[in-house]
Parts: C-alpha cells; sequence; structure tokens
C-alpha cells in the first residue's frame, strides 16, 4: 500500500501529468481539488447537449479495441537539478510486475567555507547519514535493509542532470554503514540530543570515516565545497536486492531539513558537540531506478505486437509500462450527436495472490492522445492543459463489484474528441494510457482487462442522438 506523506491519515495528493512540465502538473493538481466551475453545457458546448427526453437517444458498447502493452526507456525521466523526490528501496516479489530496486546518490554540504572543528583534541562519539522519508510503498513491516558507500563518480555535479537509468559509481569495496529497518517505524519523529525532527532513515556509518571527516581542516578538506566534494564526492545509498523479504519503497524527500551528516563529537572542554553537513541547494543528487518484469505475469504481454492485442494491461507509473489502445474505425460511427463518450478501464485482480493488498493501484490514470509516431497531446476533452477541466475528464479511481468482486475501475470523458471526429476536425490515431504520480518515478502498479478480455475488457460506451 501506499503510506505518505505522514501528516494526514486522508488520502494524499498523488497525481502527476508527464507533460515534463512543472506547470502543467501544477495545473493538474489544481483542477483536482478546485471546482472547475463548468456545467456539461459549457463544457461540450450546447449543440451536443440533447433535451433531456432522450427520445432519439441511443446506448452502445464498443469492444472491438486493440490494446498493446509497451515497456521502453522513458528518457525524458530525470533525476537531478529541481527534481528532489526520491525512492529508495527493493522490492523482489510482485507476482505480476516483477522486481524493482531504486538507488539514491547524494552529495552533503560543509556547514561554512573554511570550516574548523571546535575546540582541540577532538575524538569522535558515531557519525550517522540522515534522510528525510516521506512515506512508504508495499509492505510497511518487512525489514529492508540500506548500505552506504563511498561514491567515486567522477563528475558528480549539482548542476548536472542523471536520467533514472543512469547507475552512478561507487565504491563497493568501501562500505560505509548498513541499517535495517520497518518501515512503519519510520512514520515517527525522531528526538536528536532533546530535539524533535521529522521521520527520517538514520544510518550508523563507521568510526574509520568519522576519523577521517575528524582529520580534515580548513585549509585541507573543508576549505570550501569544491575541496570537501574532492575529499567525499557524494553517497550511494543501495537497498539489498537479493532477500525475499525486500517488499518496500521509501518516499524521500531531499528539500527537508532531515538530509544531513551528523559527526557526534568531544574534545577537551566539552563532551556533547555535533556538526550538521546538511544537502543543502549546491549538493548534487540523483535516483537510480531498474525494472525487471523477468518471470513475473506481464513479461509475457509486454512489447508483444500480437495484431489482435493484449487480454491484459499491465500499467504502472513512469517510468515503467504503458498503453497503446487503438479503436479501429472509429472515425466511421454514424454521424450523430454525441452526448456522452467514457472509456472504461476495470482492475483484474485475485487479491492476495497477486498480492494487490501489498503493491497498491495507482489513484489516477491518464489518457493522451497519438498524433504522430509516438508524439502525443492531451485529448482535447482534458481541456486547456494551462487550466484543466481534470474532474470532467476524469481517470480517478473508483470502487465497483463486478460479479462479486471488488475491483478498482477508471473512465475517461472524450465525448468532445468524439463528436470532432465525426466533424472531421480530429483523427483517429490512438490513445496511450499511463498511471499518474506526483513523484517524478513512482512504483504504482495495476493489471487491468484490455481489448480481447472476455470479462474485464476495456470498452468504449457512447451515448448518442442521431441526426
Amino acid at each position: 500500500m501506499d503510506n505518505g506523506p505522514w501528516t494526514k491519515q486522508t488520502k494524499p495528493i498523488r497525481v502527476r501529468i508527464f507533460f515534463r512540465n512543472l506547470g502543467l502538473v501544477a495545473a493538474f493538481f489544481t483542477a483536482l481539488y478546485i471546482s472547475s466551475g463548468c456545467n456539461e453545457a459549457t463544457i461540450l458546448g450546447r449543440e451536443l447537449i440533447p433535451g433531456k427526453d432522450f427520445v432519439n437517444g441511443e446506448d452502445t458498447i464498443i469492444t472491438d479495441i486493440i490494446t498493446h502493452n509497451i515497456w521502453k526507456v522513458d528518457s525524458a525521466v530525470f533525476t537531478g537539478r529541481g527534481n528532489y523526490n526520491k525512492v529508495l528501496g527493493s522490492i523482489v516479489d510482485d507476482p505480476l510486475f516483477g522486481r524493482t530496486h531504486a538507488f539514491v546518490y547524494t552529495q552533503m554540504s560543509l556547514p561554512s567555507n573554511a570550516y574548523s572543528w571546535q575546540g582541540t583534541n577532538q575524538q569522535l562519539d558515531s557519525v550517522v547519514l540522515s534522510l528525510s522519508v516521506r512515506g512508504y510503498y508495499g509492505d510497511s513491516l518487512s525489514p529492508q535493509t540500506f548500505r552506504v558507500y563511498r561514491m567515486n563518480e567522477p563528475d558528480f555535479r549539482v548542476d548536472s542532470n542523471y536520467r533514472y537509468y543512469q547507475a552512478l559509481k561507487y565504491n563497493a569495496g568501501e562500505l560505509l554503514g548498513t541499517a535495517t529497518v520497518i518501515p512503519r517505524n519510520l512514520k515517527d519523529s525522531v528526538s536528536v540530543y532533546g530535539v524533535k525532527e521529522g521521520p527520517q532513515l538514520r544510518i550508523r556509518l563507521s568510526n574509520a570515516f568519522g576519523t577521517q571527516l575528524l582529520q580534515q581542516t580548513s585549509t585541507t578538506g573543508f576549505t570550501n565545497d569544491s575541496t570537501f566534494r574532492a575529499f567525499l564526492r557524494g553517497f550511494a545509498i543501495v537497498p539489498d536486492t537479493m532477500l525475499s523479504t525486500n517488499r518496500t519503497m521509501l518516499y524521500l524527500d531531499m528539500t527537508e531539513p532531515e538530509n544531513y551528516l551528523t559527526v557526534f563529537y568531544k574534545n577537551s572542554e566539552n563532551d556533547s558537540l555535533q556538526t550538521h553537513f546538511s544537502f543543502g541547494g549546491a549538493a548534487a543528487h540523483a535516483n537510480y531506478f531498474v525494472r525487471n518484469p523477468m518471470g513475473s505475469q506481464s513479461a509475457q504481454y509486454l512489447n508483444t505486437n500480437r495484431p489482435e492485442g493484449d487480454s491484459l494491461l499491465f500499467l504502472t507509473a513512469a517510468p515503467g509500462f504503458y498503453t497503446r489502445i487503438t479503436i479501429p474505425n472509429l472515425e466511421n460511427f454514424p454521424n450523430a450527436v454525441i452526448n456522452k463518450a467514457e472509456l472504461v478501464v476495470t482492475e483484474i485482480s485475485t487479491g492476495t495472490g497477486d498480492l494487490d493488498n501489498i503493491y497498491s493501484e495507482p489513484d489516477y490514470l491518464f489518457l493522451m492522445q497519438y498524433i504522430n509516431g509516438d508524439t502525443t497531446r492531451p485529448v482535447i476533452d482534458y481541456g486547456n492543459p494551462q487550466n484543466p477541466n481534470q474532474p470532467y475528464f476524469g481517470g480517478d479511481k473508483t470502487e465497483v463489484n463486478v460479479g462479486g468482486v471488488k475491483v478498482s475501475q477508471y473512465k475517461f470523458n472524450i465525448a468532445r474528441f468524439m463528436q470532432f471526429l465525426l466533424r472531421k476536425q480530429e483523427t483517429n490515431t490512438g490513445f496511450k494510457l499511463e498511471a499518474l504520480s506526483p513523484r517524478n518515478i513512482d512504483v504504482q502498479r495495476v493489471k487491468a482487462g484490455g481489448g480481447i478480455h472476455s470479462q474485464y475488457n476495456l470498452k468504449l460506451r457512447i451515448i448518442y442522438t442521431k441526426l
């Protein structure tokens, strides 16, 4: 399940549109929680709204839909610069989607230029790396082990951007620290020397490394951030990827104040000193994210290019799996006033067998229109991307009962697209269906019925008035 942020028990904000444009994402969030103020007539145009008696109204369901699951590198997903949300962890037992691993790379900054330790005769007590935790996905009670290594990436820089599939270099022979945690326990605040701080992952590092830090002076590694990063290029936080208990992803936020390296030490005058090396705005950061569906059910349905399409849909938050939808001959639908055109996506779940009780489905899906090759744009019903009418367009998760089984369902209103298609003002070039998250990288997933599934098939319901 998806638990985060910690501050509320209600559903967190979880929606992201990957137009790779932060302005559009902000607009989507606004549309979710602010009433659009539009009535049906202003959305569709008054000429598209039939009289209330629906005398000539007809209702039909189109099921001749071809669906293909696609998995390919998403070169638009970056993890450096302004992308401060990170995922960290390992999932090894998802029977539907396989294995997923996420590493985090980060630097810390000096407390000040020409920094010096206080007093004389400094002695180390301990050194701890802290990372701000804002939630988790998966099994909250399953232990997860993390290891910290010293990076040796030659040019790890704050002004560089890193794609999610770029594995950065670290010295696997220089293990600095290890921690095994229960994710649920990370939701609690912690007290550090009597000061209450927000939820965080704390990893104690080796005394040998702490001693190296104490040996630095204002004229060596602590002269400025450049000399500090020549001494310490960064940390690689690496989850264990082998244990069968790995069933969790942590959500980190590098903008929070709990991201720092703390050295606890004493000198000849004071036996309780500490120094923070904070993340700050000048520190480089990146996320390495890997999916491996091998051996899972989804592996049989990815990139198949079957002429008849795939009977099952496998959708993940980006970067991951999405679906291309083709509706043959939709442009030849009889000329009519389209009162409603609703694309319906229905989850297929066997409950505990699919581990859906642990790995929850996304709260939102999103539908885009293909226009040329892999190029997409928002469906016209979505409205102005800067000020979208998402409540009308849909895509949010609802719970329905199908044959006595409770499953998630997602609906999209594409009535305007359908009407424009009949007017020859749109083209029938297909749709892209994907899961959404407000995070740059996420792991929510859902299995749904494809176009040729016998019971939970993807369908387009059209209510129309003949002309």
